[in-house]
């Protein structure tokens, strides 16, 4: 396996994974993300140099989409605990055949791995059990559940990790 930053030349691979991962496009949302402070993208790839997954953030800031839902879930103390100074996980997605292998937990660490801010931030659904035990594993605690960033029946976890020890 080899890690590498994702690149203009993987936005295919990319895009193909997430559709067939989630069923929806993420290639224009990559492409606007890749513009933003803190971004960092990481990617796994397979011996032949196939992409078996990938994972970015970037910093969060106010004027940013998600940011904004963030920020109006929670509550002032909440928000400058972990909006304040954090980096955003924006997505994590691994080929459905190479799960369960350490791949996300690679990525994830090495995404982290330099970040200048005290805190980390993500969503994921509160059903995708998972998810949620890959980041527990990882010391990223519950911030707040649930949490509705869209449709009202799909409640998501926002969850947290602090990644400055001074902190």
């Amino acid at each position: 396996m080899k890690l590498i930053k994702i690149n203009e030349a993987l936005l295919k691979q990319i895009e193909q994974l997430y559709n067939n991962v989630w069923n929806q496009s993420i290639g224009e949302r990559l492409k606007k993300h890749y513009t933003y402070e803190g971004y960092k993208g990481v990617a796994l790839l397979n011996e032949v140099d196939e992409l078996i997954g990938f994972a970015y953030g970037y910093t969060s800031l106010p004027g940013q989409y998600y940011h904004g839902l963030l920020s109006k879930a929670l509550d002032p103390i909440e928000y400058e605990k972990w909006l304040s100074d954090c980096f955003e996980v924006v997505e994590l997605a691994i080929d459905p055949t190479f799960r369960r292998q350490g791949h996300a937990k690679t990525l994830m660490t090495n995404l982290l791995e330099g970040t200048e801010r005290k805190t980390a931030i993500l969503t994921t659904q509160t059903d995708n059990l998972s998810a949620r035990s890959l980041y527990e594993s990882m010391g990223w605690i519950n911030v707040k559940e649930p949490f509705y960033p869209g449709v009202p029946e799909k409640p998501f976890v926002i969850m947290g990790r602090q990644l400055n020890a001074d902190y």
